[in-house]
């Protein structure tokens, strides 16, 4: 049950990380606004890009890859992802 509960709660955060990214490659918010109203708005610790870039974008570029594979084409790495990790900067780089 405890890997089940972990496995949920990892799948909730990739695919919110997911959705916060399409909302910033589409221009409906900035990184800053996205981590401020997750804060602000739905009580998250700290914002889903700050998060990410704590966790590594590399590691959550490959943890997508593979949830892709299980979970389908929605979970693949989006291209801003993949162009900050090609970078070497993080989302909250300034």
């Amino acid at each position: 049950m405890a890997d089940d509960l972990a496995s949920g709660v990892e799948r909730f955060t990739l695919a919110a990380f997911q959705e916060a990214c399409r909302i910033v490659a589409e221009n409906v918010a900035t990184v800053a606004d996205v981590d401020i109203a997750l804060r602000a708005g739905a009580g998250f610790k700290e914002g889903i890009f700050t998060w990410a870039d704590q966790q590594g974008l590399a590691q959550l570029h490959q943890r997508l890859e593979q949830m892709a594979q299980f979970h389908g084409e929605w979970f693949a790495p989006l291209p801003l992802l993949t162009q900050r990790v090609a970078s070497g900067r993080g989302f909250t780089d300034v």
